[in-house]
């Protein structure tokens, strides 16, 4: 078995209803930092199936020099 593998456990669902409850019930137990990061990879990857670049969705810091007048 590969090493990305090795974690994940396979379980018999009989309906959706039964899938749905089970997903709903993993992403309950995990952190919110590890659900944030879900859904950031989530994002990058719609981005890249559009052909962006990764690197338009950092922030983007403007600086503009303000003087009394």
């Amino acid at each position: 078995m590969s090493a990305s593998r090795k974690n994940w456990t396979v379980t018999r669902c009989d309906s959706f209803e039964d899938m749905r409850r089970i997903g709903i019930r993993n992403w309950q137990r995990r952190s919110a930092a590890e659900r944030r990061q879900a859904a950031w990879e989530l994002v990058v990857e719609a981005w890249q199936m559009q052909k962006r670049d990764p690197n338009e969705l950092r922030l983007q810091r403007s600086a503009q020099v303000l003087r009394k007048a």
